[in-house]
Formats: structure tokens, sequence, C-alpha cells
């Protein structure tokens, strides 16, 4: 037997058990607290005012003074601002999108796929680009702001790419963009993406302007060949021995 206990663990149980409450506690006349825990209990109870339906109008009166919330002036507020104006500025395609929620593990490969193609995605509030837009070109944009939103800053010769880009996030949505000063709805967008690069549209042009020129001189030619062709059978029929009398009579 002593080799047994000398084998397991043995488990001591101790002399006092310690017990929060010894007794069943009284819910409906609980001991009453020391005073430094009534005093604290005291001091953070919460005070709320009386409702407004239950005073008189001469206190709810406030004698046509209206209440003005004072506006802070913040320097990180116009140093954003100022960034933002400069994207508008130095940007001739500037793209505003729709946020739904989307998390920043999937927006940050968009974010890299738009810089990798000279593409900016930046977020600003409506705070900032009434500041930014006041009293520019682009105020008309204020009403496309509701609180922070997703904007693409970038050059006209990328609307093909971005499209492809924001297929693959169908958490933002394309609403509208600038172009070159030119305020232009989405499928406006998706048309000017659709069409071919300066160099390309230059050569169409030259082709057709060629085409039309060539068109106009072979028309203008056309009685005159004709013409000359007339003649010049008329002198062989002349000069031919073997012309009877009647066709050379006839032709006089």
């Amino acid at each position: 037997m002593a080799s047994v206990n000398r084998g397991f663990l043995q488990v001591k149980t101790p002399f006092i058990l310690a017990r929060r409450f010894r007794g069943k506690i009284n819910i409906q006349k609980p001991k009453k607290p020391h005073f430094e825990r009534q005093l604290l209990i005291d001091l953070a109870k919460p005070w709320y005012a009386p409702p407004k339906s239950s005073l008189p109008d001469v206190m709810l009166c406030d004698r046509g003074e209206k209440r003005k919330n004072v506006e802070i002036d913040n320097p990180f507020e116009r140093i954003l601002a100022q960034e933002c104006l400069n994207w508008f500025n130095t940007s001739k395609m500037v793209v505003f999108l729709h946020t739904n929620s989307i998390s920043m593990e999937d927006k940050m490969p968009i974010f890299a796929t738009l810089k990798k193609n000279n593409m900016h995605l930046r977020t600003y509030g409506k705070k900032i680009v009434s500041m930014a837009t006041k009293g520019t070109r682009y105020e008309a944009v204020n009403h496309l702001f509701t609180s922070h939103q997703q904007v693409i800053f970038g050059q006209p010769e990328n609307a093909a790419k971005m499209f492809k880009i924001m297929k693959k996030t169908p958490q933002l949505v394309i609403m509208a963009g600038i172009i070159q000063d030119r305020l232009m709805s989405k499928n406006e967008l998706l048309e000017f993406s659709k069409l071919p690069n300066l160099e390309v549209a230059r050569s169409q042009l030259c082709s057709v302007l060629q085409s039309a020129g060539s068109c106009l001189v072979g028309q203008l030619n056309q009685s005159q060949k004709i013409l000359v062709s007339h003649l010049e059978t008329h002198l062989d029929l002349h000069k031919s021995p073997d012309t009877p009398k009647e066709v050379k009579e006839s032709n006089e």
C-alpha cells in the first residue's frame, strides 16, 4: 500500500474553504454599503433633466437667439484640402466612386494595381472636398459627396485599364467622372474608354480626308476622260481607210 501511495499523487484537502458568501444573498433587502462606497455611488449617479414636454413655454423660449456652432480652424484639414485641389488641377481624369462595405485586404490589391497603371486612389470627406473646391470650377462635385468616398485621379488614356481593374471589385461602383474639364456619367465614361488613342484617330482622319479628296478628283476628271475618249474614237474613225462613207457622214 505504501508503494501505491508513492506512485500516485496525493490530493491534499485544505482545512478551510474560502467562500465569498457563506449564506444566501438577500435580494429584497440587500445590505447597505459602507460609507465610502455609498459616497461613490451618490457621486456617480446620473442626473437627467426634466423632459421638455413638462416644461412651460417660458422655459422653452430662446428669445430669438440662435446658437451657432463655432467652427475651429484645423490646419491639417487645410493641408488636405490643398492636396485635394492639387490632384484636381493636375489630373485630366477624375472618377468618383460609391463605396460599399469592403475590407482593407480587398482594397489594397486594387490600390496597388491602380498605382502601377499611373492612377491614384484617394479617400476624402465632404468637408475636405468642399473646402478644396469652393470658388473653383469643380464646385459642382460637392453634390456627389455625402461622407468619405473614394476618388481616382489619372489621365484619360488609362480609362480602359481603369474599367478592367474595377470589374474585379464590385464593392466600388463608378458614379461619374471629369475628363478634360467635362463632367460625364458612367455610360459616357464607358463610351470614352472604347475610343482609340490619339495616334490611331489621327491616322483614321487622314485616311478619311485622303479618300474624300481622291473621290472628288475622280469625279471632276470623269467628264474630261469621257470627252477625251469620245474624241479619240472619232479621230480613229476618220483616219481608218476602210471606214465606209456613210459612217463618216453620220459622224460628221
